[in-house]
């Protein structure tokens, strides 16, 4: 790990602070079976706000130039958020549909990827705490280095700006650039990853049968062989009073 892959973060201590990402169930089945993580393509994402500097190019003498560079950028959403409710209700939203809440740290995430590419990884991976600013300092922030010259500095800083609407996600961004290899049909990254040193903790989604909870628990226990923490979310639940 070297300090440039680190981004805007006040501390090496905070590389060990827990951060979290919530997924359906059956994609966290499929990391700990298949042993490979995914990081996506950032046209893939909800936010048409997202990947604004490469989407919108950049202007050298008053001439607009496209940089080909953006459509190889991925990245992989988490959050420092523990307790909140809204996370829960953005990305576990549909009672029907079985969620699971994954929990590691920056650094462990860093040192997966470095380690499944470490040819490329000083210069190629990064993880960043996503900064949360004005529109009007966004569009700023674009007039200023839009003329500037491409590196792979500029292009991983530009992905960390958000507006002030997504600050509730406290995010924390895994990001890379794979210049040597291809992208699936779906504008996946896929990697080579040990999901037993990766991840620390599984939580539940709040919305499932609490009474089948400890076969639900057992199921997963057996289909990861993950020998961490297995909780359920509380969150609904109504107090003992």
């Amino acid at each position: 790990m070297q300090d440039h892959q680190i981004m805007n973060f006040s501390s090496r201590q905070e590389l060990d602070e827990p951060v979290y990402r919530i997924m359906k169930q059956e994609h966290v089945l499929s990391l700990f079976g298949q042993r490979k993580n995914a990081l996506s393509r950032f046209s893939n994402w909800k936010d048409n706000f997202e990947n604004f500097l490469m989407t919108c190019g950049h202007e050298y003498n008053g001439v607009k130039h496209d940089n080909t560079t953006r459509k190889k950028m991925v990245a992989q959403c988490w959050t420092r958020e523990k307790y909140s409710e809204a996370m829960w209700g953005i990305y576990a939203n549909d009672p029907n549909q079985r969620f699971l809440r994954i929990r590691s740290t920056p650094r462990l995430l860093l040192d997966a990827l470095c380690s499944a590419k470490p040819r490329q990884s000083a210069d190629l991976c990064r993880i960043g705490l996503v900064k949360y600013q004005a529109t009007n300092k966004i569009r700023s922030y674009y007039n200023e280095k839009k003329g500037a010259e491409v590196s792979m500095d500029l292009l991983f800083d530009s992905l960390l700006l958000k507006r002030i609407a997504f600050s509730h996600e406290r995010e924390v961004r895994l990001m890379h650039c794979p210049i040597f290899e291809s992208l699936d049909d779906k504008g996946l990254f896929w990697y080579d990853v040990d999901p037993q040193k990766m991840i620390t903790q599984i939580m539940a989604d709040p919305n499932r049968d609490r009474s089948k909870w400890k076969t639900d628990k057992a199921d997963s226990q057996q289909q990861t062989c993950f020998q961490g923490e297995i909780k359920r979310s509380k969150i609904y639940d109504a107090p003992k009073w």
